[in-house]
């Protein structure tokens, strides 16, 4: 996976100046099945406006190529090739296998809470590596998920040690869509609000991505200072208004992002 640092965030501007219809059309097809599960042919046809006869093309070759199944109701899927390609590559990210471990144990440390990885790719979060505690609350919330960066913790933390010039591309590439009705929309509220994450070293999200969830994050980065990504515990947003409780998690937070910038500074 590639991780950009902070000197090149102009490549996300980069554009192919003729687009592939063929990969434009596949990309299509393969969103809306993602999106719902499973899918026919006529109703894939009308949901992206192709030709049924195309559609049906698209989805044979795929399923030769083994990026799709036809299952027993005759309706096509995604397949599980997708889970190995990603591990794959998530398994060549530095970061992932240095901090895994630590993920794991600050999981253990923080049973009622949410432990997650994430790395910046293309103006969105990405989660490496989601680990819940054993009397974690269930979420809709995995391995590869995507996400806004100005509605997260973690997202948040990484703007704040990025220069204004790509902040400001990625608002401008993603918007800042509210997930809730807590979410930040506003540059100038956000502006400020980064700007305090950079005097206290962590960053939260108080219900901004989920209602009734709130989440402590902080970045990660490697022995030169280039943001690698960024470590969050979540958990009910109850038992994180304790203070006492807030103020622990956020030392074992500290001290698992520091065990991991040694690590990645000494493999």
């Amino acid at each position: 996976m590639y991780i950009c640092d902070a000197t090149d965030y102009h490549s996300m501007d980069d554009e192919a100046n003729r687009p592939i219809k063929a990969l434009l059309t596949m990309d299509d097809i393969m969103t809306a099945l993602e999106s719902a599960g499973e899918s026919n042919v006529t109703t894939l046809a009308e949901e992206i406006d192709r030709p049924r006869s195309v559609v049906h093309d698209y989805l044979s070759t795929l399923r030769q190529l083994g990026y799709v199944i036809q299952n027993d109701r005759g309706a096509y899927e995604l397949s599980l090739r997708y889970m190995e390609l990603g591990g794959r590559v998530r398994d060549n990210v530095a970061l992932y296998n240095v901090a895994k471990p630590e993920v794991n144990r600050l999981a253990e440390q923080s049973s009622s809470e949410l432990v997650t990885l994430s790395v910046e790719q293309n103006g969105l979060c990405v989660a490496l590596d989601v680990v819940q505690g054993e009397q974690s609350i269930s979420y809709d919330f995995t391995d590869g998920t995507h996400f806004h960066m100005h509605s997260s913790a973690v997202g948040k933390a990484i703007l704040a040690e990025y220069p204004a010039e790509r902040v400001t591309e990625i608002l401008d590439r993603h918007g800042m869509p509210a997930r809730t009705e807590n979410t930040i929309t506003d540059r100038d509220e956000l502006k400020d609000e980064l700007e305090e994450i950079r005097k206290n070293g962590v960053s939260f999200d108080r219900e901004e991505y989920r209602t009734g969830m709130t989440t402590i994050s902080t970045v990660i980065e490697d022995s030169t200072g280039t943001v690698l990504g960024g470590l969050s515990v979540t958990g009910p947003v109850q038992r994180l208004q304790e203070s006492d409780v807030e103020e622990e998690l956020r030392n074992k937070l500290l001290s698992t992002t520091n065990i991991i910038e040694l690590n990645y500074s000494a493999r």
